[in-house]
């Protein structure tokens, strides 16, 4: 890494110094990782694939994370959507099946841009055999009963629309027949909400309404280790879950096209992107930089 010394100050510097990736051992290796996170690879593989320590993954990892938190609040900062908006929620677990969470997803019907996420605990439920009943009441002994936060996560991701929808337009939001989010609905933007709902046994093809959010909620499960149905690949916890929905939320709304056929990004059609980005000119991205960042918009 060539360094320099100013000689007017006498400070001394690097090229590295005025980096989003500053004092980061091994940066380079920075794309590689984020594109082995969203390609449904676990941190081990990817730290094994890598050649460095799964240590190093794990703070990657987290620096990614904060980085796409921050990249796409900049990109949404100031925005005005019409909508509409489609909801809907997955379910996946953490550590072990008795600790099922909720994975409510917020998206932009017509570009696909996701828009928020949130990761909540639930109780588990459903059927379950005689064995199963008494190992789920002995993990309740051990370590309370399990809440269930799905209203919380809903309502965290719904509040997200304020800035983006502001009065008088109305904000329509299109879902499944589930009585909680026309609550929630109205509860946060009163009588300018509109809720279409639909039926959630329809059958999950093209024609259906909700097409656009099982879409995505399929390429999550796909892109993403941690949510696969039968994985070795398990979230300990929920942070963590959270975090590489953020991941993945930046690469599917700036870098990855919508269609194979047009490559045009999800954030391309909503107008925040001029064109799709590569994932070594996001992760270039400082925050203090501000709304008008040097090379994104050209």
């Amino acid at each position: 890494m060539p360094r320099f010394r100013c000689r007017v100050c006498g400070r001394g510097f690097s090229r590295q110094t005025f980096r989003a990736d500053y004092r980061q051992k091994k940066p380079s290796i920075n794309a590689t990782c984020c594109d082995l996170l969203v390609a449904c690879v676990g941190l081990r593989q990817a730290a094994r694939v890598l050649k460095v320590a799964r240590r190093t993954i794990e703070r990657r990892f987290a620096w990614l994370a904060l980085h796409a938190t921050r990249f796409q609040a900049n990109r949404l900062a100031g925005v005005s959507l019409a909508g509409p908006f489609q909801l809907d929620e997955l379910e996946s677990f953490e550590a072990n099946r008795y600790q099922p969470v909720t994975v409510p997803i917020l998206i932009e019907r017509r570009t696909l841009f996701l828009i928020a996420t949130a990761v909540g605990p639930l109780r588990r439920k459903g059927r379950m055999t005689p064995l199963q009943r008494r190992r789920r009441l002995q993990h309740e002994a051990r370590h309370g009963r399990r809440p269930s936060h799905s209203r919380a996560a809903v309502r965290t991701i719904l509040a997200r629309l304020r800035p983006l929808v502001r009065p008088p337009r109305p904000l329509i939001l299109e879902s499944d027949e589930k009585p909680l989010y026309g609550r929630l609905g109205n509860d946060l933007f009163g009588p300018r909400f509109r809720w279409r709902r639909h039926s959630a046994a329809a059958r999950r093809d093209r024609t259906n309404p909700l097409f656009p959010i099982n879409h995505t909620n399929a390429r999550l499960r796909h892109f993403l280790a941690r949510l696969r149905r039968r994985s070795w690949c398990v979230s300990k916890k929920r942070d963590c879950l959270q975090r590489h929905l953020s991941i993945a939320a930046l690469w599917s709304n700036f870098c990855r096209g919508i269609t194979n056929r047009t490559h045009m990004t999800p954030a391309q059609s909503l107008g925040i992107a001029p064109r799709g980005l590569r994932i070594e000119e996001v992760l270039a991205w400082r925050a203090d930089w501000g709304a008008l960042s040097p090379g994104l918009l050209a």
